[in-house]
């Protein structure tokens, strides 16, 4: 068993942080190296009386360090658990024995993420934590789904020929704009291509000749005028204009 700490700062175990600090000063002051050159006891002792000043001046290590004194004040009076907690590596030094405990809650962090996280959060839990991951969990999953499906149920579903006087009667391909907006919307696109045409695009007046030759929607059919508009497109090197003016003369 080492030196006891209380022994050696000279104080009783009940003692304040005050009377500690005093005594750590008094007890530093008689064995600095300062005082003793040249004394390697004296150097020893001043070494042992900081780690004792070190664990007894922080109250985490002093409870750590009570804890480990009255388990040696135990075993001292049991000599064959004594022998065991040898066999098993005992605690040699609250020292170490503290660094050690750093060391596993720095592990426990690195596993959950590299940082501390809150016991609700850790993906291992113990005893009640676990009910209250679940309840957590299931809330979130609540919050996020409820509101999604009332809209989803809501939304209005789409009309059928048999839903009555709201049904649509349009055929498949056919729009939904007023008759007038769409014969607008096709003289519109007539004039655009006759223009095009005109100013010598051979893409105009390839689809130019197209609706000619056919009569597009309501444009007068005339073959002979869209064949012209198919040459000047074949002179400009647009090779389906010329593959049409070819297929059509063979009729």
């Amino acid at each position: 068993m080492r030196t006891d700490y209380y022994q050696l700062l000279d104080v009783a175990e009940k003692a304040t942080a005050a009377e500690i600090k005093t005594a750590y000063r008094r007890q530093a002051r008689r064995y600095h190296p300062d005082v003793n050159e040249g004394n390697p006891i004296a150097e020893e002792r001043f070494k042992l009386i900081a780690e004792a000043y070190r664990t007894l001046g922080e109250p985490a290590r002093r409870a750590d360090y009570d804890a480990w004194l009255e388990r040696q004040t135990r075993l001292s009076h049991a000599p064959e658990l004594a022998a065991m907690a040898a066999r098993r590596g005992g605690r040699v030094s609250v020292r170490h024995a503290y660094e050690r405990r750093e060391q596993r809650v720095h592990r426990r962090g690195v596993r959950n993420g590299g940082t501390r996280v809150p016991r609700l959060f850790a993906m291992r839990t113990r005893g009640d934590a676990g009910l209250l991951n679940f309840v957590v969990f299931y809330s979130i999953c609540l919050a996020v789904m409820v509101p999604w499906f009332i809209g989803y149920v809501g939304r209005e579903a789409p009309h059928t020929l048999a839903d009555g006087p709201r049904a649509s009667n349009k055929l498949p391909g056919e729009s939904d704009l007023p008759p007038e907006v769409q014969e607008r919307e096709l003289r519109n696109f007539r004039e655009r291509i006759e223009r095009a045409a005109e100013a010598g695009e051979p893409w105009a007046q390839f689809r130019y000749g197209m609706m000619l030759f056919h009569g597009y929607q309501g444009l007068p059919q005339n073959r002979e005028a869209a064949m012209q508009w198919w040459k000047k497109a074949a002179e400009a090197g647009h090779i389906p204009a010329a593959r049409m003016l070819d297929a059509a003369s063979r009729k």
